[in-house]
């Protein structure tokens, strides 16, 4: 019986072989042409409605608290630099000579005073 199964199987594939196809045509497609023109109310109405139910679906999905809580488990926190990469596109302080004045407040080493012997 295996056999019998085996060999109709066989020669249905053989059967089924394609056949030879004739001269191939070329018949663009309008693309932008549908069968059924929409208006542009029904569209909108279309649009506006697939937009809210997608709101909708996200932000239920969102306040989950256990996909709040795989998200915070699996997810990679977003680091934002706060300094810019590179050379800063300002002039260096060095330029200018009033960073080159001598500081007013420097320290005098302090004087060792000798205390007169009574």
């Amino acid at each position: 019986m295996k056999w019998f199964v085996c060999c109709t199987a066989a020669v249905a594939l053989m059967v089924s072989a394609p056949a030879q196809a004739g001269d191939v045509t070329f018949k663009p497609i309008d693309t932008k042409k549908l069968v059924i023109q929409p208006s542009k109310t029904a569209a909108n109405l279309a649009a506006g409605t697939i937009n809210l139910i997608g709101q909708q679906a996200a932000g239920s999905i969102d306040n989950n608290g256990y996909v709040k809580t795989i998200n915070n488990l699996f997810s990679i926190k977003k680091w934002f630099p706060t300094t810019q990469a590179g050379p800063s596109p300002l002039p260096s302080p060095n330029l200018y000579r009033s960073t080159q004045y001598k500081n007013y407040n420097t320290p005098v080493m302090p004087r060792v005073q000798v205390m007169p012997r009574r």
